[in-house]
């Protein structure tokens, strides 16, 4: 099984995900812990690590959750792993397109039903770039502490919106086994982009997630985080970290966008400027929000397109 824990002194993200791609094993059943299988996509980017984790919950029945990108060589790969068991339900943790889009194919292949939070409004569409999945709608809708399944398969939906507004983490109650989508990852924190992310929500997400007091955590990128306690700590730890250079950079007089990330994201490829961009944005929301004693910024940013 492998796992990733905390770094002290954490390495870019995205020369982490180089690294994992070259150890990535795509279209291949890993049974990582018992009753848990994992399908990983080879959608590989800066902010997906290795690819998406779509992963097969149970035994002689399943549940799917995430079922990732619409490429027909994952479609394939998830349903050999499948091997012909039935499906109880495709669980999508929120409508990026690297999430939900291979949803259609498997419920066609499977007959199962789909479980989400719900779709993503017209209005909140049409104010983003990011990639998103527009069309799906769950056939069922989970609101935050509902339960799916039965017994030792027993799921609980977490309604945890700050990367994205529908996105739902999922505990497995009896093994503390959550699933945690894009919000916490072992290999790089995760971008908080508005208008459809929200630090403030971000930051009291994490807080629900640590309540859980989950054993294992299993990311819709990357590997296992086998201190779940631990990781998210951290990655509050680096967000804070992060909204005090951002109001550093306001109180010396540094308040355009472009120049705090210049200022506090020294040697960042241009590819991932936009991004860092959408970040710094969404800190200064939250520092307006609260009070914080920060200069609105003088150059508007737009959202970025690429997402963990």
């Amino acid at each position: 099984m492998t796992v990733s824990r905390p770094s002290p002194n954490p390495v870019p993200s995205h020369i982490v995900a180089q690294s994992l791609r070259k150890a990535a094993c795509y279209g291949k059943a890993e049974r990582i812990a018992p009753g848990l299988v994992r399908v990983l996509a080879e959608n590989a980017k800066d902010y997906t690590g290795p690819g998406t984790n779509t992963y097969l919950l149970g035994e002689d029945r399943l549940w799917i959750i995430d079922p990732g990108p619409a490429m027909d060589c994952h479609v394939a790969a998830v349903l050999d792993a499948i091997n012909g068991r039935p499906v109880d339900g495709i669980c999508v943790t929120h409508t990026h397109m690297d999430h939900s889009p291979a949803a259609v194919a498997l419920q066609a292949a499977t007959g199962a039903a789909t479980y989400g939070f719900g779709g993503l409004p017209p209005a909140a569409v049409a104010v983003t770039e990011e990639d998103v999945d527009a069309d799906f709608r769950p056939d069922v809708r989970l609101g935050d502490g509902e339960r799916i399944g039965s017994g030792r398969w027993t799921v609980e939906a977490l309604h945890t919106p700050g990367h994205f507004p529908n996105h739902l983490c999922f505990h497995l109650v009896e093994r503390g086994l959550l699933f945690s989508g894009d919000h916490v990852m072992g290999w790089s924190t995760t971008a908080v982009v508005p208008p459809l992310g929200h630090l403030g929500a971000y930051m009291d997400s994490l807080d629900k997630l640590a309540a859980v007091s989950a054993r294992l955590m299993a990311p819709s990128h990357g590997p296992l985080v086998d201190r779940p306690a631990e990781r998210i700590a951290e990655i509050r730890a680096h967000r804070m970290a992060r909204h005090d250079q951002i109001l550093d950079c306001a109180g010396r007089g540094i308040v355009a966008v472009a120049d705090i990330v210049a200022a506090i994201y020294p040697d960042l490829p241009d590819r991932l400027v936009q991004a860092a961009q959408g970040q710094v944005r969404a800190h200064l929301d939250w520092a307006a929000e609260t009070g914080d004693d920060a200069p609105l910024p003088l150059v508007p940013t737009r959202p970025a397109g690429a997402h963990p």
